[in-house]
C-alpha cells in the first residue's frame, strides 16, 4: 500500500509545522532538539497507530495533533515523550470517531512539500500483520502494539494505568492468537 495523499487536517498541520521550523541554520538548540523528537518519533507513532487499528490517514492526523499539543514550550516538560506521544495520539485517535461519521470537507489535492511520513510502503507480510492485529481484543492489540513499538510490560503498564502483570498476560494471549491467526491465514492461502 503506497500512501502519497494526506488529508485537509494533516496537510494544515504540516505546513504550519514547516512554518514553526523555518529558521534557517540558525536555529536554537531547543528547536533542533524538537525537531530532532519529531524526525524520529514522528513515523514511529504513526506506525504505532496503525497497530492499534488506525488507517494511515487518521494515525497522521492523530499523531500530528499529539505533536501540536508539545508547541510551544510543553514538550521540554514531558519526562517520557516517547510514551506520552503514544498516549496522547492515541487519545486523539479515538476522539476521531465522531469526526469519521461526518467529514467537513473533501479531501483536497496535496500541495507541495513533504510529509515525515513521506510514503507509508507496507509489505504483504506487514499487511498480513496489521490485519491480524484486528482480530485480537482491545487489551490484547494495545500489549502487542506497545511491546512492537518497543516499549517493556513495565512501560506499558504504567503508561495504559494497569499492573505489569496484566499487560504481560494480555501481550502473551496476544502472542498466541496471533501465531494461530497468521499460520492459518498462511496454510489457507490468499483466495480461501
Amino acid at each position: 500500500m503506497i500512501v502519497t495523499d494526506f488529508p485537509a487536517q494533516v496537510t494544515m498541520r504540516l505546513v504550519q509545522r514547516k512554518d514553526l521550523c523555518a529558521q534557517g541554520s540558525g536555529r536554537s538548540p531547543d528547536r533542533e532538539a524538537f525537531d530532532a523528537l519529531y524526525t524520529s518519533e514522528m513515523r514511529a507513532v504513526t506506525f504505532f497507530l496503525m497497530n492499534l487499528g488506525a488507517s494511515v490517514y487518521e494515525a497522521a492526523d492523530a499523531a500530528h495533533e499529539a505533536f501540536l499539543t508539545l508547541l510551544p514550550d510543553r514538550w521540554r516538560e514531558v519526562e517520557h515523550p516517547r510514551a506520552w506521544l503514544r498516549k496522547v495520539a492515541y487519545r486523539n485517535y479515538l476522539r476521531q470517531v465522531d469526526r469519521r461519521d461526518h467529514p467537513l470537507d473533501p479531501v483536497p489535492d496535496r500541495p507541495g512539500g513533504t510529509c515525515p511520513v513521506d510514503l507509508v510502503l507496507l509489505t504483504e507480510e506487514q499487511t498480513r500483520v496489521l490485519d491480524a492485529l484486528g482480530e485480537l481484543s482491545p487489551a490484547e492489540r494495545e500489549a502487542m502494539a506497545w511491546n512492537l513499538d518497543g516499549f517493556t510490560h513495565a512501560e506499558a503498564a504504567r503508561v495504559l494505568g494497569r499492573s505489569p502483570a496484566a499487560v504481560r498476560k494480555a501481550y502473551e494471549r496476544a502472542r498466541e492468537r496471533l501465531i494461530t491467526i497468521l499460520k492459518l491465514k498462511k496454510e489457507a492461502g490468499p483466495g480461501e
